[in-house]
């Protein structure tokens, strides 16, 4: 009985596959190199998140993202203080194919203003409003949009 049993254990066990094996992982055609800095691992995240769900094409690329935030002050008052902000990302994205040719090279950006303020309330909601998280994803979406229209155009 206990022969009967294993045999049985072992036969069940050659039928699983593992859900995360390193086929699944590296499955998608675009290799994302690092990109620097706590913005740039949240933007290669969503990148990489995007990229495994969409089937681009069979050719090996490797995207390289230069990440860069500015924050311009505006809406000045009398008194010379701003009461706005412009926070703006603008990511220079390289396509390289296997031959490491650049066949793809554009900046991409996304902007977003938020008010500033003296009161105690409005200065919390107005960092809370700097989250940054939201302009990442919408950046990472133009990217994965602008490789869409090239790799299409391309294939």
């Amino acid at each position: 009985m206990l022969y009967k049993t294993l045999f049985f254990l072992l036969c069940i066990g050659c039928s699983v596959k593992p859900l995360y094996n390193s086929e699944t992982l590296l499955s998608t055609s675009i290799d994302v190199d690092i990109i620097a800095e706590r913005d740039g691992q949240k933007l290669r995240k969503f990148i990489l998140d995007s990229l495994r769900d969409l089937g681009f094409t069979s050719k090996k690329y490797r995207l390289m993202i230069t990440l860069k935030y500015t924050e311009k002050l505006f809406a000045y008052v009398d008194d010379g203080t701003a009461k706005r902000v412009r926070s703006s990302y603008i990511a220079d994205v390289i396509l390289k194919n296997e031959k490491r040719e650049i066949l793809f090279k554009y900046p991409i950006s996304v902007f977003t203003s938020v008010n500033i303020s003296k009161a105690p309330g409005e200065v919390l909601l107005s960092l809370y409003g700097r989250n940054n998280n939201a302009m990442l994803k919408e950046l990472s979406n133009r990217i994965i949009e602008n490789l869409k229209v090239f790799l299409s155009n391309e294939d």
